[in-house]
């Protein structure tokens, strides 16, 4: 698969979030959609805030903590956790379109552009949800973000 890869950098973003560690890939589709709607239920559209989704996905030893909400600067409230997504000085990035159960075509793409660039993957990765309002994934587009340093 082929996809259009360019390096910018990813501003701090607060998220009105939910938070939870996986043990396992396939778990990942089951948590993401419906932090999304728990954290939606909740702030409503407030100064356009559902506009922009965002899942941060980080490795540790438990599994991958997934972080999903959307960008908020609203008020703590309860159902949800303020969370700060680190800047990131340079960040490999390439969108991703359609269904989800290709993407992880899209992030090897990536992985394999970001060797070749003599980068290595700095930190959590982030996907920003452009175009996913439809039940039908085949119209959905998701940028792919990986903060990187040089090698």
């Amino acid at each position: 698969m082929s996809i259009e890869i360019i390096e910018k950098p990813l501003p701090t973003v607060r998220l009105a979030a939910r938070r939870r560690v996986v043990r396992s890939q396939p778990e990942i589709a089951g948590v993401v959609g419906p932090a999304f709607d728990a954290v939606a239920s909740i702030i409503g559209d407030e100064c356009g805030s559902l506009q922009t989704p965002i899942a941060q996905y980080a490795s540790n030893e438990d599994g991958t903590e997934v972080v999903a909400g959307y960008a908020y600067n609203g008020p703590a409230q309860p159902g949800f956790e303020l969370i700060d997504l680190d800047a990131a000085e340079t960040a490999v990035c390439g969108i991703h379109l359609g269904t989800m159960d290709r993407i992880a075509v899209s992030w090897q793409a990536l992985h394999n552009e970001i060797i070749a660039r003599g980068y290595t993957p700095d930190g959590p990765c982030r996907e920003l949800y452009v175009r996913a309002v439809s039940d039908d994934q085949s119209d959905w587009g998701t940028e792919l973000q990986q903060p990187v340093t040089r090698a």
